[in-house]
């Protein structure tokens, strides 16, 4: 077994604005195990050692670190958890916990990291991100942004329909007066701004000088108001109160703010960019966008809930802490989904997968047939996360407004 075979970072550019910290060297394994069910799953450890010898920290990899990897149906996830032991830069004794997780297909991990370092607290919080480099000898670098450089992160909150609305504004590295473009981000029903492909694109769009904006919406994430009392229209609303807060901001090119929503936050997207038109967004990206929603909610049948469609309950009860308002089944009855996104005649791509299964691709299909000239992406076989390799569509989202915002194509 290879430790971390999947993590190759995806361009050398995604590094240019971070600066490495820790450098740890494998050195051989200790002790393995394995056992396979079929190609489909299975499941294997391996006990490893290593050093480290960086201007940083200089120690070793403590007897019981281990690398894990699983493969189910087809999707094999990869995990390291290890401690190092050594001194740091100002000398002292200190230890550094590190736990490093991948999935096929991605190009780079997110490690936790703690340590009881003061001179490398920073790593505590730090945002850091790693990848392996077996050009030579298996090393597993550890990066972190260098401030000069590397694209700033800012929580911020902002005034929604239903309260306010925690965000995350991402943005490149701008000289004095210099303004970029910015890219709203819609999640989906049920989400939040910091899990998911739109999270990875809100994270990977500052290394092309794009700015980002991923917000929760009302009664979802870090948000005010109650999931209840969520529906689209006023989701739509909260997107729109997104697009007036960074209009306003200094470094924000106002002829180049783009949207982008997955599953719900798809419909959203779309319906936002029908109401505001193509002379206040530059560009529409939609991943699996679920306008299902209004034939489930037709049906009577929301999430696997079923219910009387002509008298919807109250509240549902869809499960995991989760209370579904009568509003948003009343209002998704009758939403004028593509009706709305139609107005929208500016440039748009649809990204969807064959194997979606809570939101089938002909929804998406439908969107390409109502934007002339739109980009339609299909994926045979992917599902509504885009496994099994979610970062194809990330690549396809960040080439595609890379193109439209930057280069001007």
């Amino acid at each position: 077994m290879i430790v971390f075979t999947t993590l190759a970072i995806q361009s050398k550019a995604q590094l240019e604005n971070y600066k490495e910290i820790l450098a740890i060297t494998i050195t051989g394994a200790e002790g393995s195990s394995a056992t396979e069910r079929d190609n489909e799953c299975a499941a294997g450890y391996k006990a490893f050692g290593g050093y480290c010898d960086t201007d940083f920290f200089k120690g070793e990899v403590l007897p019981g670190g281990f690398d894990n990897m699983k493969k189910e149906n087809g999707i094999s996830t990869l995990s390291a958890i290890y401690i190092l032991k050594g001194v740091d830069n100002k000398g002292d004794s200190c230890h550094i916990f590190i736990e490093n997780n991948a999935i096929q297909g991605s190009s780079y991990s997110k490690p936790k990291i703690f340590t009881d370092s003061k001179a490398l607290s920073f790593l505590n919080s730090s945002n850091p991100i790693s990848y392996l480099d077996n050009k030579s000898k298996f090393t597993i670098r550890i990066y972190v942004p260098d401030t000069e450089k590397a694209p700033s992160i800012e929580k911020v909150m902002i005034p929604g329909a239903n309260g306010l609305l925690a965000a995350t504004l991402e943005k490149p590295a701008l000289k004095s007066g210099e303004k970029c473009p910015i890219v709203i981000i819609c999640h989906g029903f049920g989400g939040n701004r910091d899990r998911g492909t739109t999270c990875t694109i809100g994270h990977q769009l500052p290394t092309e000088n794009i700015a980002s904006i991923r917000f929760d919406f009302n009664g979802h994430g870090e948000s005010e108001g109650r999931f209840e009392d969520m529906t689209v229209p006023n989701e739509i609303e909260d997107a729109k109160c997104v697009y007036q807060y960074v209009s306003t901001l200094p470094f924000i090119d106002t002829k180049r703010i783009a949207i982008l929503g997955a599953s719900q936050g798809g419909v959203v997207a779309s319906m936002t960019a029908g109401e505001l038109g193509h002379g206040k967004l530059k560009a529409a990206v939609l991943l699996c966008p679920a306008a299902v929603l209004r034939d489930d909610c037709i049906k009577g049948n929301t999430m696997g809930k079923r219910y009387n469609p002509l008298a919807p309950p109250e509240t549902l009860d869809l499960g995991n802490g989760k209370i579904l308002g009568r509003e948003f089944i009343k209002t998704a009855f009758s939403l004028p989904i593509y009706e709305t996104a139609e107005r929208y005649h500016g440039k748009a791509c649809i990204i969807h997968g064959t194997g979606d299964r809570t939101a089938p691709y002909t929804y998406g299909l439908r969107y390409h047939d109502i934007w002339p000239g739109s980009e339609y992406h299909q994926l045979d076989g992917y599902d509504h996360g885009f496994k099994p390799n979610p970062q194809k569509a990330v690549d396809i989202a960040v080439d595609y407004l890379k193109r439209i915002l930057v280069e001007g194509k």
